[in-house]
Parts: C-alpha cells; sequence; structure tokens
C-alpha cells in the first residue's frame, strides 16, 4: 500500500476502507459503513428451512418421481447382457389362447401367475438364503419354454410348500432360502405324481387333505407347462430321442428342407396326373412323411393357436395350431406363409441370433399388417402396452400414496405436502381414466366399481377446488382407492393380484426417494420470505 499521499485524501478512502460505523464523505454526504452485504432473495438467512423457489418445486419434483415410475413398469426385463432381442415386440404380436386372441405377453404373463403365482421368473434360483434372484422378463421365459426347453426346465418356477408332499415325492426340501422347483427336479417324479393323483380322484374334494390338493394343483401346472413347451415344436419328443443331452432341431432349417421336399413331391404328383411316370425319391418321401408326423405331437398337444387366416375380417376363429397346419399341408398344399416367420424367430432365439430374430420378427409383422384381421391386431397391441403400463394398479398406489402424504399434511400443516398429495391424485386419476379406456377396448365393458370410483372421485376434486381444497383431495383419494381395491377384489385371485404387483422395486424407490425430498424441502403452510438485512442509509452532513 502506498502510503506517501496526505492522510484523509481520496487516496486513504481506497486503501484504507473506514471501520465499521466510521463516517466517510462522498461528494456534500457523509456515509456510515455498515460493512453489510445485499442477502440475495433465495438465501435463508440462516434458516434451516429451504428456499422459497425449491420448495414450491418440491410437489413437482415429487411428481416427477412417481412419473418415473410409472414409465419404469413399461421397460421390460432383459434377456440378459447385450442379448439385443426385441422382445417387447415378440410379446405384442398376436396369438389364440383360452378362446381369445391376445399378445404373447399376456399368455407369458398368465402362464407363469398359473405356474408360478408370479408374473416373473428367476434365472438361476436363490444365491443365499435372504438374497433376491435375477428376474427376467415373463415374455423371454415363454420364449425359453418355446424355444429353448433345456433351459427352460432349469428355472424355479414350481412351488412345492407342503412338506407332507414333499415327503410322499421323496423330494429333499428346496435349499437356498426358496421353495421353488425346476421342470428338471420333477421330471423323475411325474410317474408317482399320477399314481398319486389316480388314487386322490376317489377321494371327496371335503376329504381331502393339504398335501392333496397341493398334489392336484402340481399336476395340473406341469400339464400346463408340457402343453406350452409343445405349441411350437415338438419339444418333449425331441428331448425323449436325444436321451439328456441337449436339443439341436432347427426348426427354421428343418421347415425349409421339408418346404423343398414337399415342392418336389407336388411336383412329382402333378406329373403323374399328366401321364408321367417319374417316381418321387424314397428318401425324400421318408423326409415328408417323418417331419409331418413329427408335428402330430404339437398338433394334439399344443395349446397355442399361432397361425392366422389371411383375411381382414376381425373374427377369431381361424387361427390354427401350428402342428396341425403342417400335418395338413403334407396332403397337397406348402404350409401357410406365418409358419415360416415363426419357425425362424424360434431358431435365432435358439441359436442366440438377434439379429436374425428382429429381422424375421419385423417381416411377419408387415405381413400381419397386410393380411391378418385388423381388430384382433389392434386389440393385442393395446393388451400389451396395458400389461406393462398395469395403469389401475399405478393409480391405486398412487391414491395410497396420496393418503398417506395427506396425512402428513395434516399432521405437520404443510402446504407442500398437500400440494404433492394433490398431484399425486391428479396423476392417479389419469392412470385410473386411461385403465378404463384399455379395459372398454379390450373388453368392451370395464368394471362398473372402477368407472364409479373415478367418476366420483373425479367430482369431489372438483368440488374441492371451490370448498376446502384438502377435503377434496382427500375424499378423490379415499373414493378412488376403494373403488379399485373392490373392482379386483371381487375377481377371483384379483386381490392377490393386486398385491403381488404393487410390491415391486420401482415402488420401493420411488417411495424412499419422496421421503427423502419432502425430508430435505420441509417446511410450514406458508413458506417464510428470507429476513432482508438493514440497508446503508445517508447521513446528515457533518456539522
Amino acid at each position: 500500500m502506498n502510503n506517501n499521499h496526505p492522510k484523509g485524501s481520496r487516496h486513504d478512502v481506497i486503501d484504507a476502507p473506514p471501520e465499521r460505523g466510521t463516517p466517510f464523505a462522498i461528494g456534500a454526504a457523509t456515509v456510515v459503513c455498515l460493512n453489510t452485504q445485499m442477502p440475495s432473495p433465495f438465501s435463508s438467512s440462516g434458516s434451516r428451512d429451504f428456499p422459497v423457489m425449491t420448495k414450491a418445486l418440491v410437489p413437482w419434483i415429487v411428481l416427477g418421481i412417481f412419473v418415473a415410475y410409472v414409465a419404469a413398469s413399461a421397460l421390460p426385463l432383459p434377456v440378459g447382457p447385450g442379448s439385443g432381442f426385441d422382445v417387447t415386440a415378440f410379446g405384442r404380436l398376436p396369438v389364440q389362447a383360452n378362446g381369445r386372441v391376445q399378445p404373447f405377453d399376456s399368455v407369458a404373463r398368465t402362464s407363469l401367475l398359473q405356474i408360478r403365482g408370479t408374473v416373473t421368473a428367476p434365472i438361476d434360483g436363490f444365491k443365499a438364503p435372504q438374497a433376491r434372484p435375477t428376474m427376467i422378463d415373463p415374455t423371454v421365459w415363454l420364449l425359453e419354454v418355446l424355444a429353448k426347453p433345456d433351459t427352460a426346465d432349469t428355472r424355479r418356477v414350481f412351488p412345492i410348500k407342503n412338506r407332507e408332499l414333499l415327503g410322499k415325492l421323496q423330494l429333499q426340501a428346496a435349499s437356498r432360502g426358496t421353495n421353488y422347483y425346476a421342470f428338471n427336479d420333477l421330471v423323475p417324479k411325474q410317474s408317482e405324481i399320477l399314481q398319486q393323483v389316480q388314487q386322490i380322484a376317489n377321494v371327496k374334494a371335503s376329504d381331502r387333505a393339504p398335501w392333496q390338493e397341493e398334489l392336484i394343483a402340481l399336476r395340473e401346472k406341469l400339464m400346463l407347462y408340457e402343453r406350452l413347451k409343445n405349441s411350437l415344436a415338438p419339444n418333449s419328443r425331441l428331448q425323449q430321442d436325444a436321451k439328456g443331452t441337449p436339443i439341436t432341431f432347427d426348426f427354421a432349417g428343418e421347415l425349409a428342407r421339408y418346404q423343398a421336399d414337399l415342392a418336389e413331391a407336388l411336383r412329382v404328383d402333378a406329373g403323374r396326373r399328366s401321364g408321367s411316370t417319374e417316381r418321387l425319391d424314397v428318401a425324400v418321401e421318408m423326409r415328408v412323411r417323418t417331419f409331418s408326423r413329427l408335428f402330430q405331437f404339437v398338433s394334439r398337444t399344443g395349446v397355442l393357436a399361432v397361425v392366422p387366416r389371411p383375411d381382414k375380417t376381425g373374427s377369431s376363429t381361424g387361427w390354427s395350431n401350428i402342428g396341425t397346419v403342417i400335418v395338413q399341408s403334407a396332403l397337397g398344399h406348402q404350409p401357410p406363409v406365418p409358419v415360416a416367420f415363426l419357425a425362424g424367430m424360434t431358431s435365432a432365439f435358439a441359436q442366440g441370433k438377434p439379429h436374425a430374430f428382429n429381422s424375421r420378427m419385423a417381416e411377419y409383422r408387415q405381413w400381419l399388417a397386410a393380411n391378418a384381421p385388423a381388430p384382433e391386431l389392434r386389440k393385442a397391441r393395446v393388451e400389451a402396452l396395458s400389461n406393462l403400463l398395469l395403469p389401475l394398479v399405478k393409480a391405486a398406489v398412487l391414491y395410497a400414496v396420496a393418503l398417506a402424504l395427506l396425512g402428513v399434511a395434516w399432521r405437520t400443516r404443510s402446504a407442500m405436502v398437500s400440494r404433492s398429495a394433490l398431484l399425486m391424485v391428479l396423476l392417479a386419476s389419469a392412470l385410473h381414466a386411461t385403465g378404463l379406456l384399455f379395459a372398454t377396448m379390450l373388453v368392451g365393458k370395464p368394471s362398473w366399481i372402477a368407472v364409479s370410483g373415478w367418476a366420483i372421485g373425479l367430482a369431489a376434486l372438483v368440488v374441492g377446488r371451490f370448498w376446502r381444497r384438502f377435503n377434496g383431495t382427500w375424499a378423490s383419494a379415499a373414493i378412488g382407492l376403494t373403488a379399485l381395491v373392490a373392482a379386483y377384489v371381487v375377481v377371483p385371485g384379483g386381490a392377490a393380484s393386486l398385491f403381488r404387483n404393487v410390491l415391486e422395486t420401482s415402488f420401493l424407490v420411488a417411495i424412499a426417494a419422496t421421503v427423502i425430498v419432502l425430508y430435505v424441502g420441509r417446511g410450514s403452510r406458508t413458506a417464510k420470505q428470507p429476513a432482508m438485512a438493514p440497508q446503508p442509509t445517508l447521513e446528515s452532513p457533518v456539522a
């Protein structure tokens, strides 16, 4: 610092700021230096409350968390690291099962629910007694059952909980913390299971022991699994012929050779009708007979009708079992076009070729768009989307979350939490309406309980907009949740299905994130404005 200038000059003012409270001159006025800073309008001035701007955003952050929760359910579980198979698109493909056309995704979910009691399957079971298994998408599980039966047979999808039944079947108690068994575990016991079921058939239903009821249910699950496994290819027969070694049946390759042999047989037959003496090669004739005979097993046991008729009238009566159409083709015509597409997808998945799988599926979808019934395709796509989003389940969850938030808001008198609850109810109402729309498109008439609950809840929100918003939000959430739970309860197995779908990882993550956000952004009913620091004032000139 330069100290050569006279004391009291302007240099002295600049180089040595006066102490707090010391007057200094600016022109004709003397100002008292307060040595304070002008606070930011976004600072909290030492308060533990969040800034006003941030508090206003907290309800929207909470809404964003649950929007992500809803969207996360639409993301399918992976086939495996870097698999590349477009399983979601395959799940949207139509198929006829249980008397109606539905997407493969619905078949997978329904079948897993019937067999395992859940809509997902474990990849490798439990690694430790308390560990959770890695789960795969239900459509992936169905693809394995159809195309990779050796792998599917190792999945632990058959529950056996009764210890007496385990003793009857001489099965070792499940290890690694699970009571689920794989098909391979039960194959050696099939004769014993059949014998026991035949004996139980002579016992009145009211007199049956719990283990007997569970054994009958287990037998039905095994039969369903076997029928699914033989719906595209004769996998059980192929496994028997392989005698414990992995099957190597290339459906696409064998079908191509069959079509070539069949074309040759049809050519020779046409020539003989015209007077030619040419005879069909014996090897060609044997290959045609062997292939068609192999698929007689599929025609008898397969549970899925996967081949649509080539028209667009909209009726669902023309879908056929793939084994049936192959057997019929041996009588004098080539198999329908969809057979080649389905065979190509089956072989590509079994051989781990995602590019070929996706390519054949894209070709099949183009063929369906041009030839299959449009109403059935539309319903299959809508149902697949509904399966992924589960809008009514998610709506019930959000109604429950809103009620919990309203309880917190009432206890803490927090306007921030109350607004978060209102946004939850609005999102739940939107999902509720979406679910009703899907139900109308799929079955023509949704549950009147769910419709009434949505309408009354929406009316409560509108009334609350003009009179006591808190009460309107509370009434809307309570009515919506009650209606959806009641709609599920009246359907056999609906309550259990609702409970299983609620308890998922994304929901728990959303709850945890919401608690953290609300804790950080906690505040009173009205956000406090930050206190302003004292402003510098002009003093009178020094006398």
